[in-house]
């Protein structure tokens, strides 16, 4: 698409003319470690999700879509709570996070399932996710499912079978699926011959190919593709590619149940994801379960693509950047639920002027060193910084790179303008900019407390590679 449309609320006018919406229902989607670029709903090369090509004359697509960390934790936080990492909480490291000593949740902060409760307790809140209950994911929610609901036939039939119980209710779903994630196992667009029928079955089904020897699944997914010549950024892509169509095959039921059920044009079903995948853009020897490292687009930039109620917002492409933390107050909006004085995103049925101007993203993956990134308009900030402190996981002291990209002019973030002394006042004024709004997120915090973590959650961390 290259004609972009405001999304717009309709003019009073037409507002008071309008079908009335019967239930406040809302379905929000996260499809773990989805690039934006990677959906032909966004002009991507492969027909990899043509069930959300066909969702989106209804919806509004946000095509500079921002989360607000690269990796799944304290992104995912960020998306139910409407607040940073440093406001939040969930800011350790993968290779910290699951060593049984944790952040938990801020007391101060609430999940959209917390606020929905307290303003009408007969809103159904119910979450299909295998995110740690432990870190706080769960808060407020009525039925904790931990489950990934597109997983198997029998699972996502049992959330469909969920979504016709409530049909008459108003509720809110939150959904996560973890199918587009490494490790990567659809050979659906390999190039013909790269597999057989009985190599592409045992790829298919890692749980039976990993308890032959006892090996871990994750594990035994490398070493069957480095055997057969498939670990490389152009076939890990390609595998990459057919977890999206997958999921999108999932998606299409449920977009279907929700027609047959009558409340397809009443609910409001979000769709976006918590940071993108890396393969070999800017570092050749990432292709493989790559993301939490750094700020580039591809590790960054997801989809978020809004089906308001039929009748309430203009469908349209809008191309001016928004951020993950903008979800929560947006779905409050639709609830008419004034949104609590610690979120930190802004309502997108508020108009583009009434918004802030700059978006950020924190929270890296790696132990030792932090990413802080800001962008305002196409100039996008980076800031690397070694041994940060715990929490707001700050060095101001130990800056050792700083970054510019235009990326109007330099969409593949080729060149650093940092080096430029015509871009230098810029870079001054977003370093100040971001060193007070992480002082402000933090500021009214109340100290973290640790919390454990339970095997089962330490074993699903090592199943998707995050740990050893």
């Amino acid at each position: 698409m290259t004609v972009f449309l405001a999304a717009v609320l309709l003019p009073s006018s037409a507002c008071n003319k309008q079908r009335v919406v019967k239930k406040k229902q809302v379905i929000l989607l996260s499809i773990d470690t989805l690039r934006a670029d990677h959906l032909s709903a966004y002009g991507y090369v492969r027909d990899t999700s043509p069930h959300l090509s066909g969702l989106l004359k209804d919806s509004v697509y946000y095509t500079q879509a921002y989360p607000n960390g690269c990796w799944t934790m304290p992104s995912h936080m960020s998306l139910l709570t409407g607040t940073l990492p440093s406001r939040h909480g969930i800011t350790q490291p993968w290779g910290t996070a699951y060593n049984k000593k944790n952040w938990q949740l801020n007391d101060s902060i609430k999940t959209i399932a917390d606020v929905l409760e307290a303003h009408d307790a007969r809103i159904k809140t119910i979450k299909y996710a295998k995110l740690p209950t432990e870190l706080g994911f769960a808060n407020g929610f009525e039925k904790n499912i931990q489950v990934d609901p597109f997983d198997n036939k029998k699972k996502l039939a049992v959330l469909l079978k969920e979504i016709e119980d409530n049909k008459d209710n108003d509720f809110f779903f939150f959904l996560h699926t973890w199918k587009v994630h490494a490790p990567y196992t659809s050979p659906f667009f390999l190039e013909k011959g790269r597999l057989g029928r009985e190599k592409s079955y045992e790829l298919q089904h890692p749980r039976k190919m990993a308890n032959k020897d006892h090996v871990k699944p994750s594990q035994k997914i490398q070493d069957f593709l480095k055997e057969n010549n498939l670990f490389n950024a152009r076939d890990c892509m390609a595998l990459y590619d057919g977890g999206i169509h997958n999921v999108d095959g999932a998606l299409a039921k449920l977009i279907e149940k929700c027609k047959l059920l009558g409340i397809y044009d009443d609910v409001m079903i979000v769709i976006t994801s918590d940071h993108g995948e890396h393969f070999a853009e800017h570092d050749p020897n990432l292709f493989y379960n790559a993301h939490g490292y750094d700020f580039y687009e591809e590790y960054i930039k997801v989809p978020l693509i809004i089906k308001y109620p039929a009748g309430t917002v203009k469908p349209g492409v809008v191309a001016n950047p928004v951020s993950l933390v903008d979800v929560l107050p947006t779905i409050l909006g639709f609830y008419q639920i004034p949104a609590p004085a610690y979120i930190q995103g802004d309502s997108l049925l508020e108009p583009l002027a009434a918004r802030r101007k700059y978006l950020v993203s924190e929270a890296l993956s790696l132990p030792k060193q932090e990413k802080k990134l800001i962008r305002v308009g196409d100039l996008k900030y980076i800031i690397t910084m070694e041994n940060p402190a715990p929490g707001n996981r700050v060095n101001w002291e130990a800056v050792t790179e700083r970054r510019l990209f235009d990326l109007k002019n330099d969409p593949l973030e080729k060149r650093n303008l940092y080096a430029d002394l015509k871009f230098r006042g810029f870079c001054i004024n977003f370093e100040k900019m971001l060193i007070k709004i992480i002082k402000d997120s933090t500021g009214a915090n109340r100290p973290p407390k640790e919390t454990t973590v339970d095997q089962e959650t330490l074993n699903q961390m090592k199943a998707l590679g995050y740990l050893e």
